[in-house]
C-alpha cells in the first residue's frame, strides 16, 4: 500500500507541477499583452506629442510673422503721421528739439561733486 500511496503522491506532484507550468505560461502571456499595450500607448502618445509640437511650431512662426507685419505697418503709419505733422507745423518740432537738447546738455554737462 505504501508503494501505491507513493505513486499517488508522485502523480499528484506531477499534476501540480504541470498546472504550475500552465499558470506560469498564462501569466507570462498576460504580462506580455499588458506590456505590449502599454508600449503601444506610449508610442502613440509620443507620436501625437511630436505632431502637436510641430503644429505649435508652425503656428508660432505664423504668429511671429503676422506680428512683425503688423508692427512694420504700425511703425510706417506712425512715421507718416509724424512726418505730416512736422511738415504742417515745423517750428513746434524745432522748438521742442532745441528744448530737449538744452535739457540734455545741462544734465550731462553739469559738474558732479
Amino acid at each position: 500500500m505504501e508503494h501505491t500511496s507513493g505513486e499517488k503522491i508522485e502523480e499528484a506532484l506531477k499534476l501540480l507541477e504541470e498546472a504550475a507550468r500552465q499558470k506560469k505560461d498564462e501569466l507570462k502571456a498576460a504580462m506580455s499583452d499588458k506590456y505590449t499595450h502599454l508600449k503601444n500607448v506610449i508610442v502613440e502618445t509620443e507620436h501625437s506629442f511630436i505632431q502637436s509640437l510641430a503644429e505649435a511650431k508652425v503656428h508660432a512662426a505664423e504668429a511671429a510673422a503676422h506680428a512683425k507685419d503688423v508692427a512694420v505697418d504700425k511703425a510706417c503709419e506712425v512715421a507718416r503721421g509724424v512726418d505730416k505733422n512736422v511738415h504742417q507745423n515745423p517750428w513746434a518740432y524745432i522748438g521742442g528739439t532745441a528744448a530737449i537738447g538744452l535739457l540734455l546738455g545741462y544734465i550731462l554737462g553739469r559738474n558732479r561733486k
